[in-house]
């Protein structure tokens, strides 16, 4: 389990209390199993493939335009819109050598992207997709935990469901960093959604006159004192 920092703990104090009670139900843990598995392989990724009888083939390339991976000797497969356990198998087909003696890693998932809407002005972004990665890393990451901004008590995962509706797992930080239960701490897949709420002051903030903006953020803690205008 992660450390997370005495700030993180403070963010949450500054967020104000919380209306109704988090639903804990995170996704089942075999469909998080899944995250990296299941990652369907785009242009731009980049692999790493090791021959165990031709080390002399192992090589780090990105899948092209045209959904190719250049493997030099090893051939040129299409590896686009599969798996890399799927990429594994093609890769040992086209440069013919056993299945088994092929390994395929993602080195570098740039094809892509989480996206991340809130906290100020629900103003939608995506962030690079990293691969597996805790919802609560990907905040700080992407720099979403603002204390006195981001209502960290409302936040909530969104899935693509191909089947129907987008999957929606709800996200209790407040148990994820105070009181260590990581249960709801959502393992991202790529092209996932986190909705992050934003706080009643922050919402505010925006009809204020922004020649005014400095004394109201100061006012309710959006500002340290030394960024109010002198």
């Amino acid at each position: 389990m992660k450390a997370y920092s005495l700030s993180a703990i403070l963010a949450l104090g500054l967020v104000g209390c919380c209306e109704t009670r988090l639903c804990r139900q995170p996704p089942p843990l075999a469909s998080e199993a899944l995250g990296e598995a299941g990652y369907s392989l785009g242009c731009a990724d980049v692999l790493e493939v090791a021959f165990a009888d031709r080390p002399e083939w192992d090589c780090a390339a990105s899948v092209g335009l045209d959904g190719r991976l250049p493997l030099g000797d090893a051939g040129n497969p299409a590896v686009s819109g599969l798996t890399a356990e799927e990429a594994r198998v093609k890769i040992a087909a086209v440069a013919k050598v056993e299945p088994g003696r092929v390994t395929v890693t993602v080195a570098d998932y740039r094809a892509s992207r989480i996206y991340l809407t809130g906290p100020e002005n629900k103003l939608r972004r995506t962030v690079p997709y990293r691969g597996p990665e805790p919802v609560l890393e990907l905040l700080w990451r992407a720099g979403a935990m603002k204390p006195g901004t981001a209502e960290l008590r409302d936040v909530t995962v969104l899935r693509p469901n191909l089947a129907g509706p987008p999957e929606a797992y709800r996200v209790d930080t407040a148990a994820i960093v105070l009181e260590g239960d990581a249960r709801t701490n959502v393992v991202l897949r790529a092209s996932d959604e986190v909705v992050v709420g934003e706080t009643r002051r922050s919402s505010f903030a925006r009809l204020v006159p922004e020649w005014a903006l400095p004394f109201y953020r100061r006012l309710v803690g959006l500002l340290p004192p030394e960024d109010m205008v002198r």
